[in-house]
């Protein structure tokens, strides 16, 4: 069934991780750069200076992104397949924690180092955190359809 609890949580997982792309993860202030670091790219609000990163730098990141928020919303068709959507919910909830490491530990860090400053997170940091927490709310509840199909077929 498609009106399941699931369904809205793999929705708000999508939706959340789709806000990504739209709202900055950190600004940087230093002495020579302010810069807004957003999954798609890295603004530098001061003018003249030269470009610190390729756009192949933040690439990675782009694409995990994405896959993070079409993966859930294929999750959701697959609502014949409890078994598959388990395992593909378990792949998101993987890929989300690899991209929260990444924001955290590669990225925030490298930015970090180039402007010498502390990074400022801002509303953006929270996005993937509160997918992981819709990714494990449909987990729970595809795994409670799968034991109800169980003993409903003991029962027969």
């Amino acid at each position: 069934m498609i009106q399941r609890i699931q369904t809205l949580f793999l929705f708000f997982a999508a939706l959340a991780s789709g806000l990504l792309f739209f709202f900055p993860v950190a600004q940087f202030y230093g002495d020579q750069h302010i810069l807004a670091f957003y999954v798609t790219h890295i603004q530098d609000f001061v003018p003249g200076n030269p470009e610190l990163f390729s756009s192949l730098f933040i690439l990675p990141l782009s694409i995990l992104n994405a896959m993070l928020t079409v993966l859930p919303l294929l999750i959701i068709f697959m609502y014949k397949n409890l078994g598959g959507q388990l395992k593909l919910i378990r792949l998101n909830i993987l890929l989300d924690l690899v991209l929260i490491g990444l924001l955290f530990f590669y990225y925030a860090e490298r930015l970090k180092i180039i402007t010498a400053v502390e990074a400022d997170y801002d509303l953006g940091i929270f996005f993937p955190l509160i997918a992981l927490i819709f990714l494990f709310l449909a987990m729970r509840g595809v795994r409670n359809d799968i034991k109800l199909i169980r003993s409903a077929d003991r029962l027969r």
